[in-house]
């Protein structure tokens, strides 16, 4: 468990940041907790210093959205409650409580809760290491993918 940063107070992480408040991903009803960190991978020594794989618990409000973004880096996303509308490729899937689906990152994704009733999910994402405490993995879309 010496691995594992657990952030004292479960460090508030806001999708809705100042950084993105410009409009770089047009974003709405989104929250997450940073749960756990690791920046020490064992046997996988090569990985140190260079990523970190993170939890973040992610509350998604009733008709909350997050229009199509990349991430820093690939991930795993589970739903724990509620039910995720995920566009990917042109494709339309919902996913419910105990699905889990993958992400690279480098690829036009967006999602929204269409429901009533908050989405909660965990998302665990491999991210630079140097990637500061409390800053999301959103990046906006770059310029020849917006057309």
């Amino acid at each position: 468990m010496k691995h594992f940063a657990k952030l004292a107070g479960v460090l508030p992480l806001l999708f809705a940041t100042p950084a993105l408040a410009d409009g770089a991903v047009d974003v709405k009803g989104f929250h997450g907790k940073t749960r756990a960190q690791i920046v020490e991978f064992g046997h996988l020594s090569e990985l140190n210093g260079k990523y970190q794989l993170r939890v973040t618990e992610v509350t998604i409000d009733p008709d909350g959205y997050m229009k199509p973004h990349h991430h820093l880096g690939p991930g795993v996303r589970c739903i724990l409650s509620g039910e995720l509308t995920y566009v990917f490729r042109g494709q339309t899937t919902v996913y419910k409580p105990g699905d889990c689906f993958t992400e690279t990152g480098d690829e036009s994704h967006e999602a929204r809760n269409a429901g009533k009733t908050p989405v909660v999910l965990h998302n665990s994402e491999v991210l630079p290491a140097t990637l500061p405490e409390g800053k999301t993995s959103l990046i906006p879309l770059p310029a020849d993918a917006k057309k």
